[in-house]
């Protein structure tokens, strides 16, 4: 994961969604407590705290805009998916996409239109190589 430390929680995860949708103008510890909000009963020091963390973890990166601290993240919502997925598939399936894959398709939670998705998925992926 570059030069970020660690993995992603779940809240932390909803607290960078909230910078993404914010872009490059990023979002402040009042924008993103705000958002977290209207889904559950969070405090606002506890928002703090957590993007405190963030920054120090390196997931995000202060800036001053106008007297206002407001966060950017360090890496795209793309990118860090790509690494969180990777970083999952390395910890629980010992590096083998194809674990991961029998384990979704033996658990049954797959509907047959997502499977449809997948197979053309895999058959661009084929096509590509």
């Amino acid at each position: 994961m570059s030069n970020k430390k660690g993995t992603l929680t779940g809240t932390q995860l909803e607290i960078m969604e909230v910078v993404w949708e914010r872009g490059r103008t990023g979002a402040s510890t009042s924008e993103i407590w705000q958002e977290l909000a209207k889904k559950r009963q969070v405090a606002r020091t506890t928002v703090l705290t957590m993007v405190q963390r963030l920054e120090k973890r390196g997931w995000l990166i202060r800036i001053d805009d106008e007297g206002v601290l407001r966060f950017r993240a360090t890496s795209s919502r793309d990118r860090t998916t790509d690494e969180l997925t990777a970083t999952f598939i390395e910890q629980v399936f010992g590096g083998s996409p194809e674990r991961l894959v029998r384990n979704l398709l033996g658990s049954r939670r797959i509907k047959a239109d997502d499977l449809a998705r997948i197979r053309q998925l895999l058959a661009v992926e084929k096509e590509d190589q």
